[in-house]
């Protein structure tokens, strides 16, 4: 939080899209878990990242888009990772085991973030609620078409892609959202070792 306070220029404002952005959502993500979401003003958010207002209400107009930022965040780390990690990779089995590890580790390390799109996405205004739906459905497609590969070079099971799909997003989502149970016996590599056997044991053919 303490270099989310330093103080930007106004060249830097200007020239550093990406920086901005990147203190805005962090700012917001920690004043959202420390204070929730209604009592966190964007004076606030602009304040604790180092961002003037204006140029704060140039990336965002309400709490509510700061929310869609904050899941496209999560989502582009991961797409960003990913692409980096299974280039020249080219069986689907080993793709889907560095995508799944992956996302596993990207939820883990945002985990402030994931709870907080679960506990106030119903408090989103219309078109930003839309976002992070359709935010969800791509990301799903990610490991939907590593599955369909799979399926159609005959290494997996003809099954429901997008079930499956999401089937994984929701155990990663589960180490977040149940951490005070697993977080008792399991490390997140024992979770993470786990939940790949099954998801592996669903889609290979016997």
């Amino acid at each position: 939080m303490e270099a989310s306070k330093r103080k930007l220029t106004v060249l830097d404002q200007i020239a550093s899209s990406d920086i901005v952005r990147r203190k805005i959502v962090d700012a917001a993500s920690a004043l959202y878990a420390k204070k929730g979401f209604t009592a966190t003003s964007i004076e606030e958010i602009a304040d604790a990242a180092g961002v003037s207002l204006p140029v704060t209400y140039h990336y965002v107009k309400s709490k509510s888009e700061v929310m869609r930022m904050i899941m496209e965040d999560m989502l582009n780390i991961f797409k960003e990772s990913l692409l980096h990690q299974i280039k020249g990779f080219e069986d689907p089995e080993e793709k889907l085991a560095i995508a799944v590890v992956l996302y596993f580790r990207v939820v883990d390390q945002q985990r402030e973030k994931s709870l907080l799109m679960y506990q106030k996405s119903s408090s989103l205004d219309k078109p930003s609620k839309a976002r992070v739906m359709q935010l969800e459905v791509d990301l799903s497609k990610i490991f939907g078409e590593i599955i369909q590969e799979g399926i159609d070079k005959g290494i997996f099971k003809d099954i429901d892609v997008d079930l499956m799909a999401y089937n994984i997003i929701m155990m990663a989502h589960m180490w977040v959202l149940k951490g005070w149970h697993f977080r008792r016996r399991l490390t997140l590599d024992q979770y993470i070792d786990m939940q790949l056997s099954i998801i592996m044991d669903a889609l290979r053919k016997k």
